[in-house]
């Protein structure tokens, strides 16, 4: 089991403002609507999942989508579990192993470490227990794979854009701390993917895949 993916279900509730019951692994997430409301899941359509419908992505849940990844701190509250550790969250927290930012010497962002969050971030808010082998949500019927390859080829091509440069910087900021940085070159990606890979190969088959673009 992945240390990341506990890590976040037990933090969950104070980033999405809910009950921390609602995360943990076992429960039924199929009988709560507010949570799987928030990435627009229903019941057998599993399969036409679109992540560019997911509502949690937008300001105020609302789909609109000139406004996608607005919604940018949930986002960058997932990212900061994963690459500084779930008590980063809490300024005053002390201690724990290093954090993968420090092992790996990370500044900034990269498509591949967002679409990795953007993922997680869905995961989290389905009813699925767990990371099937082939990608695809044992309950939710989700191709995980497809959102990953989806949203990263998105900011790989969106890179340069001004609002989607914004977005990146604030996030980058709420990680880091607002320490100096410069957006790397997309290119820089495989970095990433090892980053991801040491976080209990949580996304192993997505970033094999990736790897073929």
């Amino acid at each position: 089991r992945s240390s990341f993916i506990n890590g976040l279900r037990s933090v969950a509730g104070s980033i999405f403002n809910m009950p921390n019951e609602y995360f943990v692994s076992k429960y039924d997430r199929k009988s709560v609507p507010q949570v799987t409301d928030l990435i627009g899941w229903e019941a057998g359509k599993g399969k036409v999942f679109d992540v560019f419908k997911v509502p949690i992505l937008y300001p105020d849940n609302v789909v609109n989508e000139k406004r996608v990844f607005k919604n940018w701190l949930v986002l960058a509250k997932v990212l900061k579990v994963a690459v500084c550790g779930k008590m980063s969250l809490f300024p005053k927290a002390r201690g724990g192993p290093p954090p993968y930012a420090k092992i790996w010497q990370l500044t900034s962002c990269t498509p591949g470490l967002i679409a990795f969050g953007v993922t997680s971030t869905i995961f989290i808010l389905s009813p699925d227990q767990e990371f099937s082998g082939d990608g695809i949500g044992a309950i939710s019927l989700i191709s995980y794979h497809t959102v990953f390859r989806t949203v990263k080829k998105f900011f790989v091509v969106k890179w340069g854009h001004e609002r989607i440069k914004n977005i990146v910087q604030q996030i980058n900021d709420y990680i880091f701390d607002g320490a100096t940085k410069t957006q790397p070159d997309c290119t820089l990606d495989t970095t990433v993917e090892d980053v991801t890979d040491s976080l209990d190969r949580v996304m192993a088959a997505l970033d094999a895949e990736s790897d073929l673009d």
